[in-house]
């Protein structure tokens, strides 16, 4: 059973469309994704979806690859598919030192051993986050600022943590198919 509607660029509102050509502007993508269509019944969710996402990417002071990066760890972790997928993507268009079987090798009993020594704490942090925020220690927070990471940087992974759990829960909730561009990782 397909749990969600599209609404098409054509079909949507003028507000959504908006959002839309935002989205489009904003990443340079020639097309809307599915998470963000699968929104476009309301002009008003859409709206909160997109700009919470284009804020926490988008904004701050943290490279968007190890943003991106943050968010393929954390949706791989929780299992979510589309979300996995559409970041991988993002990881491997914006850091050309990182190949798919990287990304995928992930999995396996070296994880992350193949992932770039910047990546490698926050990658671990985000992992602590998502197994139980509740555990996360004053030691964890160390590790990241002797990393040369400001509590504000900090803050920001944190932010990122969050939003791509966010997506992750609509998203593998709907079972969204994925985009034509993305590939499975999951």
């Amino acid at each position: 059973m397909q749990r969600y509607l599209l609404t098409e660029y054509a079909d949507a509102c003028a507000e959504t469309r908006a959002v839309y050509d935002d989205f489009m502007r904003t990443t340079g993508a020639t097309s809307v994704p599915l998470w963000l269509r699968s929104l476009g019944h309301s002009a008003a969710l859409s709206r909160a979806y997109w700009e919470r996402a284009k804020g926490t990417l988008f904004g701050g002071s943290l490279p968007l690859p190890l943003k991106e990066m943050i968010v393929f760890v954390v949706s791989a972790k929780n299992g979510a598919r589309y979300c996995s997928a559409c970041h991988a993507q993002s990881v491997l268009s914006l850091d050309k030192t990182l190949a798919f079987d990287d990304l995928k090798g992930f999995f396996g009993s070296d994880a992350g051993a193949n992932l770039p020594a910047y990546y490698r704490t926050v990658v671990d942090f985000a992992s602590k986050v998502v197994a139980d925020a509740n555990r996360v220690t004053d030691e964890d927070f160390e590790v990241l600022m002797d990393d040369g990471f400001s509590k504000e940087e900090i803050c920001e992974i944190i932010a990122v943590i969050d939003l791509a759990t966010m997506f992750n829960v609509y998203t593998s909730t709907l079972r969204l198919d994925l985009d034509p561009e993305y590939r499975a990782i999951l």
